[in-house]
């Protein structure tokens, strides 16, 4: 019972304090994009109701997959993947999501890009 309620502890509190912990941490990261693409990630909410929310993926050599959600609509997402991809941009990104993107790759969780700027 106690380890079950560890467990539960784990994924419920320890995404809110991940997701703290970034945004009073930032850190800025300069990555070539190898390849960006207009997506929409699917969220599922308590209700079994689902929303499809607008990003752009982004592959990196060096700093791994990348998500831009903040700010990308349906309507611009297409031009925010064309105009990173093949090029170098500076990142800015959660300290701790960014340190731990190995492990939450195991659960399909890449870093999120708080702003982007191309310096290529």
């Amino acid at each position: 019972m106690i380890a079950l309620l560890g467990v539960f502890a784990i994924f419920v509190f320890g995404p809110l304090a991940l997701h703290a912990y970034d945004r009073a941490h930032p850190q800025v990261i300069k990555c070539e994009v190898l390849r960006a693409e207009a997506t929409s990630v699917n969220v599922q909410s308590t209700n079994l109701s689902s929303t499809r929310i607008p990003r752009v993926a982004v592959k990196t050599k060096g700093c791994g997959a990348l998500a831009v959600q903040r700010g990308v609509t349906v309507e611009n997402r297409d031009r925010i993947a064309e105009k990173i991809d093949g090029r170098t941009c500076q990142f800015v990104v959660g300290a701790g999501s960014f340190q731990m993107r190995a492990f939450l790759g195991l659960f399909r969780v890449v870093p999120e890009v708080s702003s982007y700027k191309i310096v290529d």
